[in-house]
């Protein structure tokens, strides 16, 4: 962990030159970013460099955009000879490319599942890497007080200024924690298993998942590969009375994890797993939110298969997913009533409260008895879904499809209950739809 003494916050252009002109000298350095739900859209305001003598420097994207391309920043996060070690950099890329330009190269990804074996990838957080990798790198004990405050209380906090000492201390330990023992023992692990080239390949998928949609493609094809192996080998491995519970390999109950529910092509056997591992997950959810209470902190980017279980055939799931559906948005929207503002922008609240969001039904436009920030994210999310349906139509034309549901939909939004520019952009999007197929 770095000291507050080596940590340095980078607001100045001139000072970001000097400060680039060091690092580039490096064979290695370690990098994280900081956002409000941090993505394509979700803003990007910090960015966290931490090098192998344990300095690390703040770069205040926030105070001035200009660090990436006029203070050079742009040009070792876009090095061929500089590596970059990073955690989980999916969204940090996304951010960087969508919003600044930037396509990250010569990256170092903590963790890619290969590296121990592993046929899929587990979800592991910062600390589990580095206990996989060593004894003694850890991360700050106080991170989860600091994602607490802008889960529960403060959705834009790393938008605010100046940076919290608390705020310092969390980003600056994202990057003190990966090098240089984390970063050495992973390579020493791909080396020796010859996995090097394959090891390159993923991290270029992890760093194009949100840039390039064939490549989120093939990832997809591929974890659905990888899935529908494991599974022929579950049916050969297991006994037809073994349930989900009796399971313990980490492959096998990932792949029941991503297994898509399918009970006309699954073999009865898988199904009756599938199911329990469904009603585990339920459990597991369930649990937390009565431990947890008001303090339930998510685990998912979204809980959108709470809603496609409750299509499933199985009642008690069906009872179960609407409950706890019902809970999580009832909880997620009275957060985001504290979190956010009347000013706050749709893009950047999380993939799990814009879901939250379908349960409001607004009777007006300025329905009086929905929460105003509630009611404003809820205009904006309308407006984007239907501006993205106005995309659509122009991207595939006469390939277009509405769905009878989304047809309503759209109808709905041409309402005199909705604000006029939404209406204005619903009418003309079903009149373009309409001289599409005419």
């Amino acid at each position: 962990m770095a000291s507050r003494n080596n940590v340095e916050i980078i607001k100045e252009t001139d000072k970001c030159l000097r400060i680039v002109d060091a690092l580039s000298k490096y064979d290695f350095i370690a990098m994280d970013a900081e956002g409000i739900n941090l993505g394509k859209d979700g803003p990007l305001t910090l960015l966290q460099i931490g090098t192998v003598d344990d300095k690390v420097y703040l770069f205040d994207i926030a105070s001035n955009k200009d660090l990436f391309k006029k203070g050079k920043l742009k040009d070792i996060l876009q090095s061929e000879n500089l590596v970059k070690v990073i955690h989980s950099c999916a969204g940090d890329s996304a951010a960087l490319y969508h919003q600044f330009g930037i396509k990250l190269k010569n990256v170092a990804h903590l963790v890619i599942s290969e590296n121990k074996g592993r046929r899929l990838p587990p979800s592991m957080k910062l600390s589990d890497v580095c206990q996989m990798y060593s004894d003694n790198a850890q991360p700050l004990d106080q991170k989860d007080k600091v994602k607490i405050k802008w889960t529960k209380g403060d959705g834009e906090l790393w938008a605010r200024r100046p940076l919290t000492a608390e705020m310092i201390e969390y980003a600056s330990n994202d990057v003190t924690a990966l090098i240089p023992t984390v970063y050495h023992n992973q390579k020493r692990i791909l080396e020796e298993r010859n996995l090097l080239p394959e090891y390159k390949t993923r991290v270029e998928d992890e760093i194009n998942f949100h840039i390039d949609e064939a490549v989120s493609h093939r990832k997809r094809t591929r974890v659905d590969g990888i899935v529908e192996s494991i599974l022929k080998d579950i049916e050969k491995k297991y006994g037809k009375d073994t349930r989900f519970q009796d399971i313990t390999d980490e492959d096998e109950i990932n792949a029941m994890h991503h297994a898509r529910y399918e009970p006309e092509v699954m073999s009865p056997f898988i199904k009756k797993l599938k199911t329990e591992e469904i009603k585990a997950r339920l459990k597991e959810l369930s649990d937390q939110l009565s431990t947890e209470g008001n303090n339930f902190i998510p685990k998912a980017k979204s809980y959108g298969f709470l809603r496609a279980y409750q299509y499933i055939s199985e009642r008690d799931i069906q009872a179960e997913a609407k409950r706890l559906q019902q809970a999580l948005d009832t909880l997620f929207l009275a957060d985001m009533k504290n979190k956010y503002s009347l000013t706050t922008n749709i893009n950047v609240i999380a993939p799990y409260e814009k879901d939250a969001l379908r349960s409001i039904r607004p009777r007006s436009q300025h329905d009086s008895t929905i929460n105003p920030i509630l009611l404003s994210l809820y205009w904006q999310k309308q407006e984007k879904d239907i501006d993205f349906e106005i995309e659509q139509l122009q991207i595939t034309g006469r390939s277009y499809d509405i769905p009878q549901g989304k047809y309503k939909w759209l109808k709905y939004n041409c309402s005199d209950n909705v604000p006029d520019r939404i209406k204005r952009k619903a009418k003309r999007h079903l009149d373009n739809y309409d001289k599409t197929f005419r």
